[in-house]
């Protein structure tokens, strides 16, 4: 076959499959629709949510030493310590002399606390015992004299660096009191508020410089070594059940919501209501639960929340009785909700768990949200409810897209 006849037969091939393709597809609707008139629809349901409240958690995530930041501060009830292990440390026999400017902790700041009138400052505290895993024994710390730094009352979403000094006695003497195999460091907050560091699990990890002279040399070296492990500690108060809506990360508060599906907003292509056998046929496309922030200090701008919905089993929950672990179940195939505020809203992605409740598998006893990032940061948002109180573009609803039946029963 020549080359001409090989074009024109594959001319042909082409043109059949253009053909069989725009044969089953609407021009507004290039994924087809499996040969049926049965487009997707969208609805917008706030009456279906019946009940909300805020809650603690019956149990505590364990903070492990793998997060990527360090807590450190006193804040809203919760009060953390960082703790940073350096080893390799020149033996305090060897350094002569110590340069005033160039012996420090260098931290990368990804957080702070909003402003407030007090200036917000850090302190290192050099621990006088040896590292403990679980941070039990570690409180016996005193303050290194001359470390105290102030935050900027902004901090880069790439990182503020902050120096640390460490005095040159405390660096010669730094065996003394202490864990001979290493020097272990606290950081802390003065006064009220929080920072949030990278740790050594991050890109930009906490340093110790020191610039030295040894005995009967004339000129200065230089050692840096990176934090070998850190961790934090994390206590808080945590708050008694609530009607207000609110997430509070370092207090492991999540939000309790029911929703009942309001069966007349589901309609046919032709806005005829469908039947409760159609509604159980029906696919849900994308469900998501929208929330607007009443107040948001911590996630305005860049910083992304992290939302999990879980399907709640028990039938008598109330803000008496508020959910526990064993009233948890994960509903296949939920996605985790990750992204910033987008103006003041925020949406949490339930199509698998609305797919449950309208085909009938599982019965709307509620949903827990959760952020994904308790005890890991200081995150805190509070959002609008469903109460007369609430501006009614304020309100919460859920969007739901859905594709009715295309063979009624």
């Amino acid at each position: 076959m020549d080359s001409f006849k090989k074009y024109v037969l594959w001319m042909v091939v082409i043109s059949v499959g253009l053909i069989a393709v725009s044969g089953c597809t609407k021009k507004n609707n290039l994924t087809g629709n499996n040969w049926s008139n049965a487009n997707a629809k969208t609805i917008y349901d706030s009456n279906g949510i019946v009940n909300g409240f805020s809650f603690p958690s019956d149990t505590l995530r364990v903070i492990t030493g793998s997060e990527v930041k360090l807590l450190t501060g006193d804040y809203q009830g919760a009060q953390a310590t960082a703790y940073m292990r350096f080893t390799g440390m020149l033996r305090q026999s060897l350094i002569a002399e110590a340069d005033v400017d160039s012996c420090y902790v260098k931290l990368s700041l990804v957080k702070r606390s909003p402003v407030t009138a007090n200036k917000l400052k850090l302190q290192l505290f050099k621990i006088n015992s040896a590292w403990n895993d679980t941070l039990a024994q570690m409180s016996n710390m005193e303050y290194i004299v001359g470390s105290e730094v102030e935050v900027a009352d902004s901090v880069s979403i790439y990182g503020t660096l902050v120096k640390l000094k460490l005095p040159p006695e405390m660096v010669k003497t730094w065996e003394t009191n202490a864990d001979s195999t290493g020097l272990n460091l606290a950081v802390k907050v003065v006064d009220n508020g929080f920072v949030e560091i990278e740790s050594a699990q991050g890109t930009i990890v906490p340093v110790l410089n020191l610039k030295y002279k040894k005995t009967l040399e004339s000129a200065f070296e230089v050692f840096s070594t990176n934090a070998l492990i850190d961790n934090y500690t994390l206590s808080e108060t945590q708050d008694a059940s609530s009607p207000n809506w609110i997430i509070n990360n370092s207090k492991a508060t999540r939000m309790y919501l029911k929703w009942v599906p309001t069966n007349s907003l589901f309609t046919d292509n032709d806005g005829s209501p469908l039947s409760s056998v159609d509604i159980q046929r029906l696919t849900v496309n994308r469900a998501v639960i929208v929330l607007h922030a009443k107040t948001n200090n911590y996630y305005a701008g860049v910083s992304s929340f992290s939302m999990y919905p879980f399907n709640l089993t028990r039938s008598d929950i109330s803000i008496t009785s508020p959910p526990l672990m064993a009233d948890y179940e994960i509903i296949k195939y939920t996605p985790i909700s990750s992204g910033t505020i987008v103006g003041d809203s925020l949406e949490v992605d339930v199509t698998p768990l609305v797919q449950a409740f309208v085909s009938g598998e599982k019965l709307p006893l509620g949903i827990s949200i959760q952020s994904t990032q308790e005890r890991q940061n200081m995150g805190f948002i509070e959002f609008y409810d469903f109460s007369a109180a609430t501006p009614a573009n304020k309100k919460p609803y859920l969007r739901i897209s859905y594709t009715p039946p295309y063979l009624k029963q």
